[in-house]
């Protein structure tokens, strides 16, 4: 019997540090729904986000450094593993229905593969910050940086956008707008550009 509670518990335990959140995407006439279910556990944090055929899972320290990313995409035949080990990201598996192997050496900024998901929690008490993350349509390592911007108040909600870019020379062939809930730290929009001139807006808003 004592054996049972401790079960329950562990698994009432387990359950009060999952939670689901959905966002809603859209760009152009495309639209749909991003599903991401965080849980942690043996003190770290996982996180998995499905938007049709993408599936994304990440696992991650408990102040949201990326450890490693799995990335499958079964239409475009791909399935990646990346983790980073000792400042070096090693990536294995099938891109785009080719086999995958490469490495890249850190810069020694923090990995955060998904930044939606920690920003609020990086950008407390900071004006700026540097990392790296690693674009799934090309699977190259990229230097960004963070800048705090305004808050806007949004039907009574105070709101921080923060402008994600490259860094450098780089700097002005990218932009994005995210806005963090000021007091739930959580990422509630974005809000930019990916492609060429004329791509329309991606927008993404949570429900």
């Amino acid at each position: 019997m004592k054996r049972l509670i401790f079960i329950l518990l562990a698994l009432l335990s387990y359950q009060a540090y999952s939670q689901t959140i959905e966002y809603n995407y859209s760009c152009g006439v495309e639209k749909s729904v991003i599903r991401w279910t965080e849980s942690k556990k043996d003190n770290h944090i996982y996180l998995k986000t499905v938007q049709g055929n993408e599936i994304h899972s990440y696992v991650m320290t408990l102040n949201y450094k990326t450890l490693s990313w799995e990335y499958s995409n079964p239409a475009e035949n791909t399935d990646i593993k990346v983790v980073l080990e000792n400042g070096v990201y090693k990536m294995t598996g099938a891109f785009k229905s080719k086999t995958f192997s490469k490495t890249y050496t850190s810069k020694g900024y923090p990995w955060y593969q998904n930044i939606g998901f920690n920003l609020g929690y990086s950008m407390k008490d900071k004006s700026n910050f540097k990392y790296e993350c690693i674009r799934p349509d090309n699977l190259k390592l990229y230097e960004m940086q963070a800048d705090a911007k305004e808050i806007i108040n949004n039907n009574g909600t105070q709101e921080q956008r923060i402008n994600i870019h490259l860094t450098g020379m780089l700097a002005k062939f990218f932009g994005s707008d995210y806005y963090i809930d000021c007091s739930t730290r959580r990422f509630v929009k974005y809000k930019g550009v990916h492609g060429p001139p004329g791509t329309p807006e991606t927008i993404i808003t949570i429900k």
